[in-house]
């Protein structure tokens, strides 16, 4: 039987990364609640694949369209999207990966397997909180603390506040820190390879994510905690964090049933759906970076050209490069670069010098996404100006297919994007909509349609 569950866990897997569709993992939306799927390393695995699907489907898509770096076209669903129409039908899938797989089976293996398991415990934390971190920064409100519980009779669970729901991230990766540094001989048996596609049981590197993600989520407070620089330095020193091989990055086989996302969308029955956005490739081709080739391929031209905001029509332009839309290309989820950045800005808010992490952010994403080091001379360049619109600026072209900038423009205001002006709202989308089966069966739901209406951290 358990030979057979996992099979199902691979082929859903392989579906998801095979279709690239709006409705990934749909055959794997099985309650894990149920007494089919019963080990801690069935659930990781789980967690982990319905991650990988999250971090690169829809709710990435919408931020980068959001943010410019990518552009949807009227040949799919993705121009309505960039005419910043999402509306509460269009994002339920994204949802349902999000509570009915990941943060579902997250709740399962704590429940029922924290004892003996606390490595697995511990990664199922942290995936938890890098999920539950992309729901509460989409869509403000949502339910965590009655979530889950329907064997209890909570069939309608409250939605905490998104203030809430920050202080239970920073909670859940302390919690996980403390699982995985508990000693081996504490679990019934390690994680391996087979169900941490990750770091293949490597708790030390997970310790080390756990860190980035509690400074990621402190420094998101920089609008509601006077504190939260402060707070997010201490955890980058405390992450231990070195280099690029610490990154947390998604896993793609490349085998036929096995595709990375971004090919398979592009490849599949949706190619031209999505292109990349003209502001990204001309902040790239303009500075002469290095990461231009591999983060945009060439169009049929040959030359790398993006979709304005208000160009929903054109499909001949170029869509995403080999670093990130290969067959098996991995996609960095967490990583140094990352750290290197939140260090920088923190160091700037507390007027502390800011340079060294700077440049080190620049060159750690140079070199994951070129496979060669930068020259000094354009780190020197591209880090000239050590503040605040810089910092960002180099964020969010290092952060490329991630939430990251999108998080950051709404907590910013960098990079002073101008919005679709063909667009009824003339207005950039600050959250997604509350999914329509929440509105309608929910009656506790924090119900909110308005796209332009902000969520709690974004002051700005």
């Amino acid at each position: 039987m358990k030979k057979y569950i996992k099979s199902i866990i691979l082929s859903a897997l392989s579906i998801s990364l095979l279709t690239g569709c709006q409705d990934e993992l749909d055959t794997f939306n099985e309650n894990p609640n149920n007494p089919i799927i019963t080990t801690p390393q069935l659930l990781l695995a789980a967690m982990e694949v319905s991650t990988f699907s999250t971090h690169t489907s829809g709710l990435i898509r919408n931020s980068g369209i959001f943010t410019q770096q990518l552009a949807g076209t009227d040949v799919g669903q993705m121009g309505p999207i960039a005419r910043y129409i999402v509306t509460e039908n269009d994002v339920t899938n994204e949802w349902n990966n999000v509570y009915g797989t990941t943060l579902m089976s997250g709740h399962v293996l704590t429940r029922d397997f924290a004892a003996d398991y606390p490595y697995h415990n511990g990664i199922g934390q942290v995936l938890t909180a890098l999920n539950l971190g992309y729901a509460t920064d989409m869509w403000g409100d949502v339910p965590y603390d009655e979530a889950f519980r329907a064997e209890q009779g909570i069939k309608a669970p409250k939605y905490n506040t998104q203030e809430e729901i920050y202080k239970r991230l920073q909670s859940i990766l302390d919690q996980a820190i403390v699982n995985l540094q508990k000693p081996a001989s504490s679990n019934l048996a390690l994680p391996t390879k087979g169900e941490d596609f990750i770091f293949g049981g490597d708790t030390k590197k997970w310790i080390k994510i756990a860190y980035v993600l509690k400074a990621r989520y402190a420094l998101r407070l920089t609008q509601v905690d006077t504190g939260a620089a402060q707070k997010a330095l201490d955890y980058i020193n405390q992450s231990g964090i070195t280099s690029n091989a610490d990154d947390a990055n998604t896993y793609f086989p490349g085998t036929a049933n096995g595709w990375n996302q971004w090919y398979a969308f592009n490849n599949g029955n949706r190619a031209n759906y999505l292109k990349v956005g003209k502001y990204f490739v001309d902040q790239l081709q303009n500075s002469a970076d290095p990461r231009l080739a591999y983060s945009i391929a060439k169009n049929s031209n040959g030359i790398y050209i993006g979709n304005s905001a208000e160009d929903q029509e054109t499909i001949s332009t170029s869509y995403i490069g080999s670093a990130y839309a290969l067959k098996d290309t991995p996609v960095g989820m967490v990583t140094f670069a990352e750290a290197k950045f939140i260090e920088a800005e923190a160091k700037l808010r507390l007027g502390q010098d800011a340079t060294g992490a700077f440049q080190a952010g620049v060159t750690a994403s140079v070199l994951k996404v070129t496979g060669t080091a930068p020259t000094a001379a354009f780190v020197t360049t591209a880090t000239a100006t050590v503040n605040l619109e810089n910092i960002i600026q180099q964020k969010y072209r290092a952060l490329f297919l991630t939430m990251e900038p999108y998080n950051d423009y709404r907590r910013t205001g960098f990079p002073a994007l101008i919005p679709n002006q063909l667009s009824n709202t003339k207005t950039i989308p600050v959250r997604l909509p509350t999914p329509v089966e929440e509105r309608q069966y929910n009656s506790n739901a924090t119900v909110v349609s308005n796209v332009t209406s902000k969520i709690w951290w974004d002051k700005d």
